[in-house]
């Protein structure tokens, strides 16, 4: 697997990609060195994206699915639960080195964690536009988004599992990448941990395939990989019964499968659908 992120050369202007090879034996067995080569990358594809209502603001995964910084999400990361609406204002986050960068706003986050004191890492973030699929929030009729970040350079991104329509089979297993706590700015924990597919469910966004496995609140909108590529997007939870316990994040989750000809109305045009204001 190939994952490329862009670099600055010392006293140029110029960027240029910095790509990782990661071992073809990723492609076989997802080994854990391999994932955790994926999980090191700094900065990594995987973004957090906020959405501001009023008063309150709702965060959610994300991934990055081209160098000029379009990211893909789940479609209800623009709602506003607490005041009933969508969003219209969002931004966009990176977790770690600001120099692989193209240039936005950076903050150095101090706290300390029971096993860690003084932890520090930066993040970097980008206002961002959400695109519209023929009028519609909700890409392609599914619970899927897609944003657009306002700022020239090259980012880092992923690549697609397929260009056209994948398949899957029960008992598969994939990996799902999120960060443990997107709501708290001041948790730089990313996992990629496995689930396996189990079923379908039909929802009122179309039909979205079911796997067990992992996964924390806030992981809707989470890059799910096969073979270290992209071929998923998070949508729901469907949590162990939890009355009176607390979270317990062990369960079904829901997903779209998303594929590369999925978005090739922008991807691959020189002139990205302008979002509708």
């Amino acid at each position: 697997m190939k994952v490329c992120f862009p670099v600055k050369s010392f006293g140029l202007v110029a960027w240029a990609y910095l790509c990782i090879i990661l071992p073809g034996s990723l492609v076989a067995s997802n080994k854990l060195d391999d994932l955790e080569s994926l999980a090191n990358l700094d900065p990594k594809p995987f973004v957090v994206i906020e959405a501001s209502g009023g008063k309150v603001k709702n965060r959610g995964q994300g991934v990055v699915v081209s160098e000029d910084g379009y990211v893909l999400s789940v479609g209800h990361a623009s709602w506003i639960e607490e005041e009933g609406s969508y969003s219209n204002q969002f931004r966009i986050s990176f977790r770690g080195k600001a120099n692989r960068l193209p240039k936005g706003h950076s903050h150095r986050h101090t706290t300390t964690f029971s096993d860690r004191e003084g932890a520090s890492f930066e993040e970097t973030y980008y206002q961002a536009n959400l695109i519209r699929f023929r009028g519609s929030r909700f890409w392609d009729g599914a619970d899927l988004g897609v944003f657009k970040m306002r700022a020239k350079g090259i980012f880092p991104q992923i690549e697609f599992f397929s260009q056209i329509k994948p398949s899957l089979e029960i008992g598969e297993s994939l990996h799902l990448c999120h960060y443990s706590f997107p709501h708290n700015p001041a948790d730089p924990f990313f996992l990629i941990n496995p689930i396996e597919v189990v079923g379908v469910a039909q929802t009122s966004s179309g039909m979205q395939y079911l796997a067990k496995g992992y996964y924390r609140v806030g992981s809707s909108g989470g890059a799910i990989l096969k073979n270290g590529k992209l071929i998923g997007i998070q949508s729901s939870a469907y949590t162990v019964n939890a009355k009176g316990g607390g979270e317990i994040p062990l369960g079904l989750i829901s997903f779209h499968l998303v594929w590369k000809d999925r978005l090739s109305s922008i991807l691959e045009t020189k002139q990205p659908a302008k979002p509708k204001k």
